[in-house]
């Protein structure tokens, strides 16, 4: 098959994506070295609303709620519920790991999920290579939840913690091909932020957190919501407009090697060989899923937006 420049653009659009999207995790965990969840989730939000905002009032931002009926603000509603437990479970796993590279790795649980519930709700098809793709998966979750001493839990803190993320963000991803297909990204991102900004609003009061932080965690929020809720959601978006959604996944299931090399450079840490060994399967399982996708449409996949 000739690769045109379109395409070119699309794969060169799509590895933007998972380097930004992998910076997310980096510049998450160093903020929450020096705050608390409270107090990133307000400065990191809050940040995310201003960025997207700027995109939205661009003539070609994209921003629009004319014509939204009741059901469209009522599915708005509820994936902003989705996105709240997926995202505060996944800023949870980060702040608790040691290594950011670990739920990097583990995020590819979403694709395994967003596949079985797409056959369960949605009648997609099942095929050998779905279920040999989802046995990887799974088998390179286990793998990185491997924690020494003959101590083989998948339910460790991290896993625990992204397995809800990943779970949630699947129903997400569902109800978005389900039902909002005419809501344009920044209006998706702006609701996120919107909802993630209020509850950690509400947290930061109760536990009369300080909105005073450090100015090198300021900086480090400043830049990830930057890359995060903003830029990888703007090339995410235009990768798909070139190349079919299963090919985005499948570059985008190698964020785990970017948060690793990331972890090394700004952190000196590295996961075990082990960790790394089943960051590889999932990678793999995810590749294998995904080919069984190439010849359906590209807009019948996942869209995520950090």
């Amino acid at each position: 098959m000739t690769v045109t420049s379109s395409t070119r653009k699309g794969y060169l659009y799509a590895l933007v994506a998972t380097i930004t999207g992998s910076l997310v995790y980096l510049f998450s965990k160093a903020a929450m070295n020096e705050v608390s969840l409270p107090q990133f989730g307000f400065w990191w939000f809050i940040l995310a609303i201003f960025w997207n905002s700027m995109m939205a009032m661009h003539p070609k931002g994209g921003f629009s709620v004319k014509g939204f009926t009741r059901r469209d603000y009522r599915t708005l509603f509820f994936i902003g519920i989705f996105e709240l437990t997926a995202t505060v479970a996944l800023y949870s796993a980060i702040n608790i790991t040691d290594n950011p590279a670990i739920p990097g790795f583990l995020r590819n649980l979403e694709y395994l999920f967003v596949t079985l519930l797409g056959i369960l709700l949605l009648s997609e098809s099942f095929s050998r290579k779905t279920a040999v793709g989802a046995a990887l998966i799974l088998s390179g979750a286990f793998i990185i939840s491997f924690r020494g001493s003959g101590n083989f839990s998948f339910m460790s803190a991290t896993a625990g913690l992204m397995l809800i993320s990943t779970t949630f963000y699947a129903i997400r991803t569902i109800q978005v091909k389900k039902h909002v297909g005419g809501i344009a990204p920044v209006v998706l991102a702006i609701n996120r932020a919107l909802f993630l900004f209020s509850f950690s609003l509400i947290f930061m009061l109760i536990s009369g957190s300080s909105f005073l932080i450090p100015q090198k965690a300021f900086f480090n929020i400043m830049a990830g919501s930057f890359v995060g809720p903003f830029l990888t959601s703007i090339f995410q978006y235009s990768s798909l407009k070139y190349i079919p959604a299963s090919r985005t996944a499948i570059v985008q299931s190698t964020t785990g090697l970017f948060v690793l090399l990331g972890a090394l450079l700004m952190f000196g840490i590295l996961p075990g060989p082990v960790q790394i060994g089943g960051g590889m399967v999932t990678i793999a399982g995810v590749g294998v899923m995904m080919m069984k996708r190439k010849n359906t449409s590209g807009n019948r996949n996942p869209q995520k937006i950090r």
